[in-house]
């Protein structure tokens, strides 16, 4: 019998660290700031994650608009949505899913000339989900010379199994035709 407490006890302990654990992390997550940029079917989905991982303040940046051919891909779009820019359609619905979430919306285009006003503020993160090379290159500069921390979505369009996915530093990519397009030398 006293082993058994003895077990019990120890569990318990164990438990109680580990909900320390994930309340900390928990808290931690709530203080970041993230900022995802293009908002399509991968940034839309990562930028659901997120907001429901609990982060506390999120800048979603795209310039274009949900049309009735992108409802397939699209995280909360709905018919509604059509002609609406993306990174309004997803502060609306995101303000109804977690309204504690401190939301910016920005209906631009990345490039250098956008730079200072999108990567000010220096975000925990940024979620390049931007499926233009031009484009991402000049976003993935700008993050390597204002040494933030940038998670880039590569080209995993069509592939059919989930399990040869990883994640990498960009310069070990290989059979990824756009990661290979961009001039690494050009980031580092």
């Amino acid at each position: 019998m006293a082993v058994l407490v003895v077990r019990t006890l120890a569990a318990l302990d164990r438990e109680r660290v580990c909900m320390i654990a994930r309340i900390s992390s928990l808290m931690k997550l709530s203080l970041s700031s993230l900022q995802v940029v293009g908002l399509g079917g991968v940034g839309s989905h990562a930028a659901s994650m997120l907001l429901r991982s609990g982060v506390g303040r999120l800048l979603l940046v795209d310039f274009d608009q949900v049309s009735l051919s992108s409802l397939n891909r699209h995280a909360v779009a709905t018919r509604e949505d059509v002609g609406t820019p993306k990174a309004y359609c997803l502060k609306k619905h995101f303000s109804l899913i977690y309204p504690e979430c401190q939301i910016e919306a920005r209906v631009q285009l990345y490039d250098s000339s956008a730079e200072d006003e999108i990567l000010s503020g220096q975000p925990d993160f940024v979620l390049d989900c931007i499926d233009n090379i031009d484009t991402k290159v000049s976003l993935l500069a700008a993050c390597v010379r204002r040494g933030l921390r940038v998670l880039s979505a590569m080209g995993a369009g069509a592939r059919a199994d989930p399990t040869r996915i990883r994640v990498a530093d960009l310069r070990e990519s290989s059979n990824d035709p756009l990661s290979r397009a961009v001039d690494i030398d050009n980031l580092f």
